[in-house]
């Protein structure tokens, strides 16, 4: 066992030098200089948050007012093609009117020139059975006067039956040309109608949207719906999927699918509970009805025409 305590007698010095081995490497310590980071001055957390949430309310203003001036000019636009459309039904019942009042006077016309016809008829019939009772009575007083009498009456009866022959057939063409008339004014109106509202349609991209939103607003309940458009509408329609959900409450989800029955600028929304026809051809069809029912005149059906 190694004798680490010593007693001073057991001491010695020693003119001779050890050189020790240390076991550590005692190195001059270098001190590490620590960089000051200046402090920061920018924006906190909560700035941050307070900013971002100031963002996104102005963010929803502007949206909304997007939306509002876009539904706006929709409005505008629909406003308008329905002052042309019924501006331009003016003008043609006005002149419907005009070819009216030409057709009456050409009635008037042929009916005035038949009832001197059949004047003329009963007149030449009065003065043939005069003349046949006159001569009648020179060839005899008893059977001359009966046969000229006989041959007179047959004579007349057959000029009165060609003259209510003559009028029945004035009133017959009277009626036929009136049919003819009223239906073509009609038939003109709702053709300029249609081409109006078909233009519009087809040129102004606010009336698909138009159509969409209307539609969607008479959904009943809450649900998924899938709106069916023709496929130049598809790619806007979709891209408004979320303005539409937020616009309409009863829309929980939409799917927009291409269909090439619809015409451009309508469509055909579905759900559970049925369909809602929002096309171009439908709406036309109710605009025609409400045409026939400001119509001045009376219109006839297709089939009841007469043949030219």
């Amino acid at each position: 066992m190694v004798k680490t305590v010593f007693r001073s007698n057991e001491i010695k010095n020693k003119e001779e030098k050890f050189q020790l081995r240390l076991l550590h490497d005692y190195a001059p310590v270098v001190e590490e200089v620590i960089e000051e980071v200046p402090e920061y001055e920018g924006p906190t957390a909560d700035d941050l948050r307070r900013e971002a949430e100031e963002y996104k309310k102005q963010f929803e203003i502007e949206k909304q007012g997007m939306l509002d001036e876009a539904q706006r000019k929709a409005d505008e636009i629909v406003k308008k093609a329905e002052e042309a459309a019924f501006a331009e039904v003016k003008r043609q019942t006005d002149q419907a009117q005009v070819i009216k009042t030409q057709a009456e006077t050409e009635i008037s016309k042929i009916k005035a020139e038949a009832q001197a016809e059949a004047e003329r008829i009963i007149a030449e019939a009065q003065a043939e059975r005069d003349k046949i009772i006159n001569e009648s009575k020179k060839q005899g007083y008893d059977t001359g006067y009966e046969a000229g009498y006989q041959d007179g009456q047959k004579e007349a009866e057959r000029l009165v039956e060609r003259m209510h022959s003559i009028l029945d057939n004035v009133m017959k063409r009277r009626e036929e040309i009136l049919s003819e008339t009223e239906y073509q004014i009609v038939e003109l109106v709702v053709l300029m109608a249609r081409k109006v509202v078909k233009i519009i349609s087809e040129n102004q991209k606010t009336v698909i949207m138009n159509n969409v939103l209307q539609a969607l607003k008479k959904v009943k309940g809450r649900g998924d719906v899938t709106i069916r458009v023709n496929l130049a509408d598809a790619k806007l329609t979709t891209e408004h999927i979320q303005d539409f959900i937020d616009r309409v409450e009863a829309v929980k989800g939409i799917t927009v699918v291409e269909d090439t029955t619809v015409e451009k600028g309508g469509c055909i929304v579905e759900t559970d509970f049925g369909a809602i026809d929002a096309r171009i051809s439908s709406q036309l069809t109710e605009l025609e009805q409400k045409i026939m029912e400001i119509s001045p005149v009376k219109t006839v059906a297709k089939s009841d025409m007469p043949a030219n």
